[in-house]
């Protein structure tokens, strides 16, 4: 095992690797809000991992973890039984009170002002919003596709002013409000209501806007961790990448960090987190040194997907054979994980996030009662998983597990939920 000296060397020299790259331990302190209210906030701050002397006492806290005692079957098998409840087809649980969403859409005007439409996933959740919308009869006006600059989104803002009967606003994805809090308060003047989706999860409150919708991002961090834990017996010497413009990341890390504290036996995390101008353009240079530098490295825990393709590329450079654990919901990720290259997939459905994202878009319409959570599930897949369903598909015209993955039954769920009919495919679905 090494010692904390030999430890901080490492953590020195992946810093000076990674040039403009943070590095820091995993045992960050906890959300000191832990409240979750849909109120508007006037600022938040939001920590995220620097290489701090404070980083490197962390490390030291985590290199402590050796002396914990080996974990127990007994907590093995706990592990193992959380991780089980993810592995099969999530089903819908809706306990939200019922709604005449047709009579809430009535004569409403709603806008979807998406971040970087490059980003995978991100153009997935839009197409799809666009549909949740029309089945009820709403018709999202869609920004242009978005460059992800300040100027864009405050263009965004002021032509959304001038939109007559506009009603509510959802800015998806990593926007940072900070930049666009006057365009936002001018928007709200005029009786818009602001919601932020997929910027920060359950565990944070984005501010300057109105309503942030719940997502547990927390709990496919947690799954990371507990899937590199089950597969090693809580011996875990992880890399973890970290997108240090994500704030959904961020939310990853934190459920994977509480996770890892908890339950390793013995080992230690490095984060490596990079930029969006990072990703795919020398990222995967820096990972591939930082693994040269840190032989004992067992595990590359991927929190944001668009780094996927980086670890993957950096593995086959080294030629060393590295456990990687990734969340994500592209079908690029599913096939990754599907030819084996990805250990475990703490896999995220974009349909399932943007008819979540609509049904709180109508309760906020409504003026209904809002969820504590918002219900978006994730689901752990590895090759078999992904081998053995499509063996087990009936349907021709399925191109990939990423089809099938969630199933549809979540779509009956909220049809009926929105008191919308259920489509006779979906009700045989449903019922099977």
């Amino acid at each position: 095992m090494k010692t904390f000296k030999e430890i901080t060397a490492i953590l020195l020299s992946v810093s000076m690797i990674a040039s403009s790259m943070v590095l820091a331990g995993c045992n960050d302190d906890k959300n000191n809000n832990g409240e979750e209210t849909s109120q508007k906030e006037s600022s938040l701050n939001i920590s995220k991992p620097e290489f701090t002397q404070e980083s490197s006492e962390k490390i030291e806290d985590i290199k402590a973890i050796s002396a914990k005692p080996e974990l127990t079957n007994e907590q093995l098998g706990s592990i193992d039984n959380f991780i089980a409840q993810y592995k099969k087809v999530p089903s819908i649980v809706l306990n939200e009170e019922k709604i005449d969403a047709a009579a809430i859409a009535k004569d409403k005007k709603i806008s979807l002002i998406v971040d970087n439409s490059n980003y995978v996933f991100t153009s997935f959740v839009k197409d799809q919003f666009i549909q949740a919308g029309r089945a009820v009869g709403l018709d999202p006006i869609i920004t242009d596709d978005s460059d992800g600059t300040v100027n864009f989104y405050n263009t965004a803002l002021e032509k959304l002013r001038k939109e007559k009967g506009m009603n509510l606003a959802l800015m998806y994805g990593d926007i940072n409000k900070d930049p666009l809090a006057q365009n936002i308060e001018l928007a709200q003047a005029t009786g818009i209501k602001i919601l932020s989706g997929g910027y920060v999860g359950r565990d944070m409150t984005d501010h300057y806007v109105d309503y942030t919708i719940p997502i547990d991002y927390n709990l496919a961090g947690k799954l990371l961790a507990d899937c590199a834990i089950s597969s090693n017996k809580g011996k875990v010497n992880a890399l973890a990448l970290n997108n240090s413009d994500s704030m959904v990341s961020t939310s990853i890390y934190k459920g994977f960090s509480d996770e890892f504290v908890t339950y390793v036996s013995e080992g230690y995390c490095t984060v490596l987190s990079g930029s969006s101008i990072e990703i795919g353009n020398g990222l995967a240079t820096k990972i591939k040194q930082a693994l040269e530098k840190d032989r004992n490295l067992n595990y590359i825990v991927v929190l944001d997907e668009n780094m996927i393709n980086d670890a993957l590329s950096a593995v086959e450079q080294s030629g060393k054979r590295i456990n990687i654990i990734a969340t994500g919901g592209s079908s690029s990720a599913f096939l990754a994980a599907e030819n084996g290259k990805i250990d475990a997939l703490v896999a995220q459905s974009y349909e399932w996030t943007a008819y979540a994202m609509m049904d709180y878009v109508l309760r906020v319409l409504g003026d209904k009662k809002l969820p504590e959570i918002q219900s978006v599930p994730v689901r752990v897949v590895n090759g078999d998983t992904i081998a053995n369903e499509m063996e087990k598909t009936e349907y021709e015209d399925i191109e990939g597990f990423y089809e099938i993955c969630f199933g549809a039954n979540f779509i009956t769920g909220y049809r009926k939920m929105w008191g919308l009919e259920v489509k006779e495919e979906s009700k045989s679905e449903d019922e099977s």
